[in-house]
């Protein structure tokens, strides 16, 4: 069966359940990234992104406060979009690089070039995963539209939380029985042999590019 690959990348950790999810991806051999919230770092979450980052997994920044980038000034944006990115390096010495999942999806243009000038490579959403992010999702339509959309290059946006653990308890295997590969970002750039991806564009699935 031919290889195909896709990342995997949760948002708005840290948060229970982080690490019991990464538990669940190392079961299956694969790895993950986690867009991280930087006014969720604290010193008494700061173990969920040391254990991260000691099996493998990514962490890439998803602003301070998941404030609508568009509502603020361009210098506040700079600011949402940088500051998680200097204090995890100060905390565990680990470099989230320019690697980021805007918030809310920000599609606005301005805030765009705004990535663009700080060199911003946008993690975007090139699968449905169920709306994990609502309070009202459940594990079952989270496996049934992952499992419809999933497709080779895609990067899938989902979160940390309970319902999403649930349901990657059906979903892992079944990836690994379609022949799927989870990496994490950078593996993902690395395999597609994109050196040098766009900045300020949401990127959805590195075939495209």
């Amino acid at each position: 069966m031919e290889k195909k690959y896709i990342s995997i990348v949760l948002d708005d950790g840290p948060l229970p359940f982080m690490c019991e999810i990464i538990d669940l991806f190392k079961e299956y051999d694969f790895k993950a990234g986690f867009a991280i919230m930087g006014d969720r770092v604290t010193d008494d979450t700061e173990y969920m992104l040391k254990y991260a980052v000691d099996n493998g997994f990514q962490l890439v920044g998803h602003s301070h406060t998941h404030r609508k980038l568009e509502t603020l000034t361009d210098d506040e944006i700079i600011k949402e979009m940088t500051e998680p990115v200097t204090d995890i390096k100060n905390r565990i010495g680990y470099d989230m690089k320019n690697i980021a999942r805007l918030p809310c999806h920000c599609p606005d243009e301005r805030v765009l070039d705004v990535c663009r000038k700080l060199g911003l490579v946008l993690i975007g959403y090139g699968m449905h995963c169920g709306a994990d992010w609502e309070p009202s999702a459940t594990p079952e339509r989270v496996i049934a539209q992952t499992l419809e959309t999933v497709c080779d290059g895609a990067f899938a946006c989902m979160h940390v939380r309970e319902h999403t653990y649930i349901a990657l308890k059906t979903i892992l295997p079944e990836l690994k029985n379609r022949g799927y590969e989870l990496v994490t970002p950078d593996e993902f750039f690395k395999i597609k042999g994109i050196t040098n991806p766009p900045v300020g564009v949401h990127i959805h699935n590195l075939n495209n590019i």
